[in-house]
């Protein structure tokens, strides 16, 4: 029995649920420091309280940004899919993520320009972590849930 097929264990369930929200947690990274740098403005970095169950905040949102941004881009790329239109969508796309990173964020201000000076802080610091992920993640022709026969299979 190759190790494909072998069911996953209980532990294994287990160390796999904690490795994804190790990777959340290290994914928020670039906002709880775009938080943590507007935090230390005086007027505009003013927050709510300090509160440290407002952390957990932040484990949502990465996620729900990420999920959004799934709709948001193939929705753009339609829409703006040629020449200089193309540029327009992606700059659009990086709007539309900004403004809802910020409107994350107005749970830690107080003022609204906080928030958005924080949802800007963190997309910059986001933007090269992205990057790098689009680089070196999987081509869409390789399917890691298919071997060769069953490739083969759909040829004949």
């Amino acid at each position: 029995m190759s190790s494909k097929d072998r069911p996953v264990t209980f532990w294994g369930a287990i160390i796999m649920f904690w490795l994804l929200v190790a990777a959340i947690i290290v994914s928020t990274v670039p906002m709880m420091v775009g938080v943590a740098i507007v935090a230390l403005i005086p007027g505009v970095g003013e927050l709510q309280s300090f509160n440290p169950w407002f952390l957990l905040h932040f484990l949502w949102m990465y996620p729900a940004a990420w999920a959004s941004s799934l709709v948001i881009s193939p929705v753009l790329k339609h829409l703006f899919a040629t020449g200089n239109s193309r540029k327009f969508g992606e700059l659009l796309e990086n709007l539309f993520i900004w403004l809802l990173i910020s409107w994350f964020f107005t749970v830690f201000f107080r003022d609204p320009l906080g928030a958005l000076l924080a949802g800007l802080i963190s997309a910059v610091a986001m933007k090269p972590f992205v990057t790098w992920l689009e680089k070196h993640a999987p081509k869409d022709d390789d399917d890691a849930g298919c071997d060769g026969a069953g490739k083969e299979g759909a040829s004949e």
